[in-house]
């Protein structure tokens, strides 16, 4: 068995390309466990990151997948119901429901994603 240990300001933020941004919206993500740790397991874990009025547009994908908010308040939709999220909300989002995610809030809005992968480029969205 392996161990991870991994903390939050220790890791860049990633996101999407300038030219995918509009389609994509202006999330930004740090993978805490997953195939960039280095740590061989079958779970992929990360928070996502959105600042005042930005948002991770509508999407799916095949792996269903588990939010908690950390941080903020906003909304996550899922398959056209709304949910209105704050810390200590969580949300699990079954395989191929389409989702998104929305920060109209001055604080920013974290939330801990988890899928039951390995890796996380093999997660692949459908905006």
């Amino acid at each position: 068995m392996q161990t991870a240990s991994e903390h939050l300001d220790g890791l860049e933020w990633n996101q999407w390309p300038l030219d995918q941004v509009a389609k994509r919206g202006k999330a930004q993500w740090k993978e805490l466990l997953g195939s960039a740790s280095g740590c061989q397991n079958d779970i992929t874990m990360g928070v996502v990151r959105l600042r005042q009025d930005e948002s991770l547009e509508p999407h799916r994908h095949a792996q269903p997948e588990t939010y908690y908010t950390l941080s903020g308040r906003g909304t996550v939709t899922i398959e056209g119901v709304v949910h209105n999220v704050e810390p200590g909300r969580m949300l699990f989002i079954a395989g191929n429901a389409q989702h998104q995610i929305n920060n109209v809030h001055e604080e920013d809005l974290q939330i801990l994603y988890v899928f039951a992968v390995s890796d996380f480029s093999k997660i692949k969205y459908h905006f």
